[in-house]
């Protein structure tokens, strides 16, 4: 459930984008094999930075966001991944949303290992907050002004909740409280450099409400779907002067930019399977 522009309760139903859907099965069979056979799957393959950096157990750094302490553990972790996945996943696709989650997951390992080599920290590690922190970025700098439910209570808006929970975390990190706050912060780190790589400057837009939506759907789409024209031959360059109709590409071009001013305005759900077709077919030009 969400906030629409016009601040009324959207609701984005229960069906699941691919990658989350495969996400959430792979954490969940993984925590099953977890109650057979205990602190086997954790010895080799939670987080440790003697073993993943000393010992070159490097697949340490990603194996550990597969694992879960217990059942509160991964069932917020999962229904995170759900609420901010599948919405970042239907705006990015398939392959930049899990290439996002897998850095933003590796971002928090890598930090967290860093400060323990400097003795800060340290011990062992698992859970999939490091790269949730990372969804939690990305729906914020996406959806600003859309209201999360705080403890399932208190509204606040996606970019204010982003700021407090980074806040949280970088102020709990002296009180060693078991909590990889470290790895929390990797993940927002990690997410907001893969952002600014990806499109350069968008995290200037966070605190500009909706307009953020708009700038990454039109910069992203438009990188992927360019109608490629043929060059002109020697024969169309003699008749530049000559009056000529809309070329189909021009007029797909258009189309393309009304969609994607339709989902700047009413959000992905209201495309039409015509309109959605009709993307698709251009992003694979």
């Amino acid at each position: 459930m969400r906030m629409n522009n016009g601040g009324r309760m959207a609701f984005s139903g229960f069906q699941l984008t691919p990658v989350v859907k495969y996400l959430l099965i792979a954490n969940v069979a993984v925590f099953f094999l977890q109650q057979v056979l205990p602190n086997t799957l954790e010895q080799w393959g939670a987080y440790n930075t003697q073993k993943a950096v000393n010992q070159l157990q490097v697949w340490r750094f990603v194996t550990y966001m597969f694992l879960h302490g217990g059942v509160s553990h991964i069932l917020f972790n999962m229904l995170g991944v759900w609420m901010f996945g599948t919405q970042i996943e239907a705006l990015w696709g398939q392959r930049t949303f899990l290439l996002y989650y897998l850095v933003c997951g590796v971002g928090g390992s890598l930090l967290y290992g860093i400060f323990a080599l400097i003795g800060i920290g340290g011990g062992w590690m698992l859970g999939a907050s490091g790269a949730l922190m990372g969804l939690l970025l990305a729906y914020g700098m996406t959806y600003p002004d859309n209201k999360i439910f705080l403890m399932g209570i208190l509204p606040i808006k996606a970019k204010y909740m982003v700021v407090l929970y980074g806040m949280m975390d970088l102020l709990s990190i002296p009180k060693g409280d078991g909590v990889a706050h470290l790895a929390h912060l990797g993940g927002l780190l990690a997410g907001f450099i893969f952002i600014q790589i990806t499109i350069p400057g968008l995290s200037g837009q966070m605190f500009k409400g909706n307009a953020l939506s708009s700038y990454w759907k039109r910069s992203q789409a438009k990188r992927r779907m360019k109608v490629v024209r043929p060059e002109k031959t020697s024969n169309e360059q003699s008749h530049q002067s000559e009056p000529r109709t809309s070329s189909p590409g021009s007029t797909d071009q258009k189309r393309i930019d009304s969609i994607l001013d339709k989902i700047s305005r009413e959000g992905l759900q209201s495309l039409s399977d015509e309109e959605q077709e009709l993307l698709r077919r251009a992003g694979r030009k």
